[in-house]
């Protein structure tokens, strides 16, 4: 993974691509066969996340039913044009952490095998950045009516790693509308981005990518992926490429770039009832309205539900979401009480 001037695309990823797509329908599917329990946080449902207390970490919502309820209280929040309170969990739990196996990094690039994984991520860090670069730059036609095996795409920025496979991104269709038209986003990535980050996520098969030509048209494997909140993907798939925390903050609230230092620098974790996330909070009521907070709230909770399906075990990660989480949610709060 040596970072050149020249495009690059791995030699060592597999075959098999028919068979894992077809396993691939949904990532829950795979649970069984990886050791990991049906009803772990693969299916994570927000308001399991009301019987939790923010610093309880848990591996299942089977193992975790005589968690006392009454330590945490849930959020209900009266939303203007709704009849119906909203109920939000008060904390978003945060599931046992699980490493990354070291044979899925080693299925990805071999040259790894004897490499430990702080080494590998501390140099992918470094080269991050650049990769995610290449990715932004990558122009692909729209796919409609079936999804292809291989898509053919256009990288105009040719300074860093190809990608290696274009993921197919979708949700589960409603319930209460089955016939629906599903709608699937493509997202480029790098396989060893989403092996070192996601301990979920089953290895994914070899790359059959092309080498880009002269003027960066390749082509990549298609592989669906079925995640809770595809809308949030993006941002997920952005701060495992950078890790840039003050980033990840800025897009998920609401005042963006013009949210205060003391929230954005992360140098000490603020406490829901430190007076600076209070007052945040305080500035968010009084120029938000609730519906706007809600929508900030849902963009949160989804991320959170993607890192807790794709096994995304990062402290740095955990402690962007909780402080996020607080001060929207207090926003929130404070909008229903002077209502």
């Amino acid at each position: 993974m040596a970072q050149t001037a020249a495009p690059r695309v791995s030699p060592s990823y597999g075959h098999d691509l028919e068979k894992w797509r077809d396993r691939m329908a949904c990532i829950s599917n795979l649970t069984r066969k990886h050791g990991v329990p049906e009803n772990t946080v693969l299916h994570v449902d927000p308001e399991q996340a009301n019987r939790r207390n923010k610093h309880l970490r848990t591996e299942s919502a089977v193992t975790d039913a005589t968690v006392d309820d009454t330590e945490v209280e849930d959020a209900k929040i009266a939303v203007a044009g709704s009849k119906t309170p909203i109920t939000l969990p008060r904390y978003l739990f945060r599931p046992i952490p699980r490493e990354v196996a070291m044979e899925t990094i080693v299925a990805v690039d071999p040259e790894f095998e004897a490499v430990p994984l702080p080494y590998i991520r501390e140099r992918l860090e470094s080269m991050g950045p650049a990769m995610l670069r290449v990715l932004s730059s990558v122009e692909a036609t729209p796919v409609r009516n079936s999804l292809p095996k291989e898509l053919p795409i256009m990288v105009n920025d040719l300074s860093s790693d190809m990608p290696t496979h274009m993921l197919a991104v979708y949700s589960r269709q409603s319930a209460a509308s089955p016939n629906s038209t599903r709608r699937v986003t493509l997202f480029p990535i790098h396989n060893i981005v989403m092996a070192l980050h996601c301990a979920h996520l089953p290895t994914l098969p070899k790359s059959t990518a092309s080498e880009p030509d002269s003027v960066g048209q390749m082509t990549l494997p298609v592989i669906p992926l079925c995640i809770p909140s595809p809308e949030t993907f993006s941002q997920l798939s952005a701060y495992l490429y950078t890790r840039n925390c003050s980033q990840l903050l800025v897009s998920l609230l609401p005042t963006r770039m013009l949210t205060p230092a003391s929230i954005l620098s992360l140098d000490h974790i603020l406490d829901v009832d430190s007076p600076e996330l209070q007052q945040y909070s305080e500035e968010l009521r009084a120029t938000y309205t609730p519906h706007a907070l809600l929508m900030h709230a849902m963009t949160i909770n989804g991320l959170w539900r993607n890192a807790c399906a794709l096994g995304v075990f990062d402290d740095q990660l955990w402690e962007v979401l909780d402080l996020a989480w607080d001060a929207v949610l207090g926003a929130l709060g404070a909008a229903e009480a002077t209502s």
